[in-house]
């Protein structure tokens, strides 16, 4: 599992996904331009 949390439309959220969907999850985020500040692996 990985903990990710990002900053869009100056809120700040955070999820947690598999390890599989993480990369994927993350391009996504960005895709929506979403600032990505910080990602752990657990």
């Amino acid at each position: 599992m990985v903990i990710i949390e990002w900053l869009l439309n100056g809120k700040r959220s955070r999820e947690v996904v598999s390890l599989r969907e993480a990369k994927h999850r993350r391009l996504q985020l960005e895709a929506f331009g979403a600032i990505i500040y910080w990602s752990e692996r657990i």
